[in-house]
């Protein structure tokens, strides 16, 4: 596949041309020294605000800090690097996410954005080690993830208002947020079949929202589209998007992309390089944070740090006038609150840690999504050749994207036939009387299963599964389910007090007492199979096969097979002040000391269903606004 890096230099040259001189779209001044943008490694230095993660969340909070009117000095630590010079074109061009990264079923893998992490053997699927990714690169997962974006229903922020004992996070009062929190382009039907039909609905935009792009990718797949024509006849009705508080029923995905340049655009390329050309933000790549410090009253004071450069290592401090943030991503803002001084006072204690807060919800509560993943053979054109690397494929696709933003690679590989709801009476008449009730629990208008084609397969499956090479002809697909209401909890904690080592991840799928959530898999197995018989496109199930039909084998299927899509939350969740398992209040403050918050998919109190990019963004606006307009603070 080295042909496609001939597509990373004209990519980079345009990404460096925009640091430095100044992209119009957003910015307001014509240029600006890069230099000017990035902190001293080794240097003592003062600030109002650290941030600590420049990710999803840590970015669009310290571009927005940074903008204030206030004229906040505002650091970013970062652990990793620009994705731009470190993976290539993998993360920016947006059919290659599937090429590199078809994963299913799950095996560890490291990339140039992403450490290596992996789970503790999981009961729930027979012991397997998984792996749980942490982007490590400034736009964290919105630079690692398959780009979709979504909003989540209007129940699930009224159940959110309703957790945390506070109105503010009620869907008409987080709505506003959402629809100023990106940028939306409609679909380009001069790229895209017109026989493609794609709903949305102009209003849940507004006209001078951004900076980050949302749109749709310049490929469908004709796979998707019979596919959607499956999900209909299984029940489920076309809705008009999924950006305005309504899940159920099917519709084309949007997705965190720049439609003009067909380039993935995240909290990087959005918000932070917008913060880097018009304020003073200073950005500490590739710089860890060891610890936030206190002092006697327990008020955050700073952040030690530390980096090698040059096989140099360096330490330092960063103080904050007004506040720390930890924006660190589910798995390590935990970790960093535990070897601070904040956490379960007997995991403290065991790594001889200072206990500065006894806060026994710190590394709780984690709840991500399991997914069961299909493959078929399909009678429509998809990614497969382009993967398996057949020379005409690849010089045609590769042109298409370079000369006309338009082929495989300006799609997301995903999207298009996406269907989403609560399980059928005939499936639902199975569940027993526990799984029922956790299902009640959750609001009318909460799915939960997402149905969602990808337009690869796991090549290695795939020809394990054939007994044979992929040939020239044979196009394949994954048809994915992914379970949002389960009931199963996780947690993580930490190996030692350093935040160089990996932390303990124990997600815990499948492990609930009642087995519902295993009911839940089987019956969204059975779904997926009911679609792809309605659909125009399927051949033949090539994985599991047609020998995997009683419901036991179908069930050890799944224990040998599921994984999950990468959407861990609630390690730091927020909660009302009666809630002994929060970490955080309903404004993100972590209880027990001052100055610091918690601002990323940690401190969700709940997992929305689907994708959480958009949710995660208007968290960071919403806390923000908390912060900048002093309410009761």
């Amino acid at each position: 596949m080295q042909l496609h890096y001939l597509i990373i230099f004209p990519l980079l040259a345009q990404a460096i041309g925009s640091w430095i001189g100044g992209d119009q779209v957003f910015g307001k001044r014509a240029a600006k020294l890069i230099g000017n943008s990035f902190g001293r490694p080794g240097y003592n230095e003062t600030y109002d605000y650290i941030i600590v993660g420049g990710g999803n969340a840590g970015n669009v909070v310290a571009a927005r800090l940074a903008q204030d009117p206030a004229n906040f000095s505002v650091a970013v630590i970062e652990a990793g690097g620009f994705y731009e010079t470190l993976d290539g074109n993998r993360t920016q061009i947006p059919g290659m996410v599937y090429v590199n990264n078809v994963d299913f079923p799950l095996e560890s893998a490291t990339t140039g954005t992403s450490i290596g992490l992996k789970t503790v053997p999981q009961r729930g699927y027979n012991n397997r080690q998984i792996r749980a990714v942490s982007a490590q690169t400034l736009g964290g997962n919105t630079a690692a993830n398959n780009m979709a974006y979504h909003r989540a229903t209007i129940g699930t922020f009224d159940i959110w208002a309703k957790d945390v004992a506070d109105d503010f996070w009620s869907w008409e009062n987080v709505y506003p947020a959402y629809q100023k929190s990106c940028n939306f382009t409609s679909p380009d039907y001069s790229k895209i079949d017109p026989s493609v039909n794609i709903t949305w609905d102009d209003s849940a935009f507004a006209k001078d929202g951004g900076p980050l792009h949302v749109s749709y990718g310049n490929y469908w797949g004709p796979d998707g589209v019979g596919l959607n024509a499956g999900m209909e006849q299984a029940g489920l009705k076309q809705i008009d998007g999924l950006n305005s508080g309504r899940l159920i029923g099917y519709s084309a995905l949007t997705a965190n992309l720049n439609p003009y340049t067909a380039i993935r655009d995240t909290s990087e390329t959005s918000f932070l390089r917008m913060a880097m050309r018009e304020t003073d933000i200073k950005v500490y790549p590739s710089a860890l944070a060891k610890r936030v410090t206190f002092d006697d009253s327990k008020l955050a004071t700073g952040v030690e740090v530390q980096a090698n450069i040059a096989n140099i290592d360096l330490k330092w401090h960063l103080t904050a006038r007004k506040e720390v943030i930890l924006s660190a991503g589910a798995w390590h803002s935990p970790q960093l609150l535990m070897v601070s001084g904040i956490g379960p006072k007997e995991t403290l204690e065991q790594h001889d840690i200072p206990v500065i807060a006894d806060v026994p919800g710190v590394g709780q509560n984690e709840w991500d999504q399991p997914v069961v993943s299909t493959i078929y053979k399909v009678n429509a054109t998809t990614g497969t050749q382009f993967q398996a690397g057949n020379p005409e494929v690849v010089a045609r696709e590769t042109e298409d994207y370079i000369n006309h933003q338009s082929g495989l690679l300006s799609g997301f590989g995903a999207g298009l036939a996406t269907g989403w709801e609560k399980f059928p009476s005939s499936l639902r008449s199975q569940f027993s009387n526990t799984t029922i009730a956790h299902l009640s629990e959750f609001p009318e208008d909460w799915p939960e299963a997402e149905y969602l084609v990808l337009e690869y397969a796991n090549q290695d499956v795939v020809e394990a599964s054939l007994g044979r090479t992929i040939e020239s002809d044979e196009n394949f697909i994954t048809f994915a389910a992914v379970l949002l209401s389960t009931a199963s909890r996780g947690n993580m904690t930490i190996s030692s007090a350093d935040t160089m080592d990996q932390p303990v991840i124990d997600p815990a799928w499948l492990t609930d007492s009642g087995d519902g959530d295993l009911e839940q898999s089987y019956a969204a197995f059975m779904r997926l199979r009911e679609i792809m018989a309605n659909s125009s496109v399927a051949e033949a199930e090539i994985f599991p096969g047609p020998d995997v039909q009683s419901h036991d084998d179908v069930v050890a299927w799944l224990r040998d097979n599921m994984g999950h899509i990468y959407h861990a939350v609630s390690t730091c969740k927020m909660g009302a002040a009666n809630d002994s398992s929060a970490v955080l209040d309903s404004r993100a403050r972590v209880r027990g000391v001052t100055g610091l918050r918690v601002v990323d998919a940690s401190s969700l109190p709940l997992s929305p269903p689907g994708h959480p990019v958009a949710s995660i963004c208007t968290l960071t606006s919403r806390a923000l606004y908390l912060k900048v307009h002093r309410r009761s603070m």
